[in-house]
């Protein structure tokens, strides 16, 4: 079918920029961060400037993760994102799938981190950003936050 990749770029589309973002309490904000104050979704920052951010999504149309999986990786690839890793992760109970991207801006190069849980019918949707460079100095704490995701 021709329009298929179409509507899974639609739909994935629709999920990640246009949902209806409910609060969410992360169970941490990762170290060397400032969360925002009562911000929906959640969002901390560093000082140096990297992004972390946790919302949710309305898991429509409903899928499962495999699902989710595909279409996230085809939508930022396709987008211009160059894949770095992929990996199943698991935080808590929720079984999930992270994708780490990088792509140019300017004369830096930038790191885009993105984890999602599939909870019935809810998504819930890690994100963390940043120059490739200051990124890595705040790695691990943004993989323990993630992995303390409680759904």
């Amino acid at each position: 079918m021709r329009n298929k990749p179409v509507t899974l770029l639609l739909i994935v589309f629709a999920a990640f920029a246009f949902s209806g973002c409910k609060t969410l309490d992360p169970s941490q904000t990762p170290e060397g961060f400032a969360a925002y104050d009562s911000t929906e979704p959640f969002r901390a920052v560093t000082s140096d400037g990297v992004m972390y951010r946790v919302r949710t999504a309305e898991n429509k149309p409903f899928a499962e993760l495999a699902f989710w999986k595909t279409a996230m990786k085809k939508h930022m690839t396709e987008s211009g994102y160059r894949l770095i890793t992929e990996k199943d992760i698991t935080a808590h109970t929720l079984k999930g799938y992270q994708i780490e991207l990088a792509a140019p801006s300017g004369e830096k190069d930038y790191m885009y981190l993105i984890t999602v849980f599939v909870k019935g019918d809810t998504l819930i949707i890690a994100e963390a950003s940043g120059e490739i460079t200051v990124f890595k100095k705040h790695r691990k704490a943004i993989d323990e936050a993630v992995g303390k995701i409680r759904g």
